[in-house]
């Protein structure tokens, strides 16, 4: 058997990896485990993985199909959309993130901002 369909072959193990990622990304927004920067951790070393895998797939295997159309302008258009979205959708998921650590805390949002406000106004008095 040749190396290439070989390592083809290989490749297809990253869905194994893929769904782990959803999996635990539905764990971390579901439940909110206490260890969440370990299993962002775990998350960050599957998604390495994953794409290790992906980069052994042989990318010469397209179909003529598939050629034409990721040659089209509109179709690259339409990805270059879809990607801004998703890198907005994850920006926003980002801030949710970070405003939990506000929302269950003891001290509000407005007091870890007045106090952020303190210490600047300090540091410009400072310079």
């Amino acid at each position: 058997m040749d190396l290439n369909k070989i390592l083809h072959r290989i490749s297809h193990l990253k869905w194994l990896f893929l769904a782990a990622q959803v999996g635990l990304i539905a764990y971390c927004f579901i439940a909110l485990p206490e260890n969440l920067i370990t299993l962002i951790g775990v998350l960050i070393y599957v998604s390495g993985i994953y794409l290790g895998l992906e980069s052994l797939s042989d990318i010469e295997r397209m179909t003529a199909k598939e050629i034409t159309r990721f040659q089209t302008e509109s179709h690259a258009k339409k990805q270059i959309k879809f990607l801004l979205i998703c890198i907005g959708f994850l920006g926003t998921i980002s801030v949710f993130f970070m405003s939990l650590k506000f929302a269950f805390d003891e001290r509000k949002i407005f007091n870890e901002l007045f106090s952020v406000g303190l210490d600047c106004w300090a540091l410009l008095k400072l310079g």
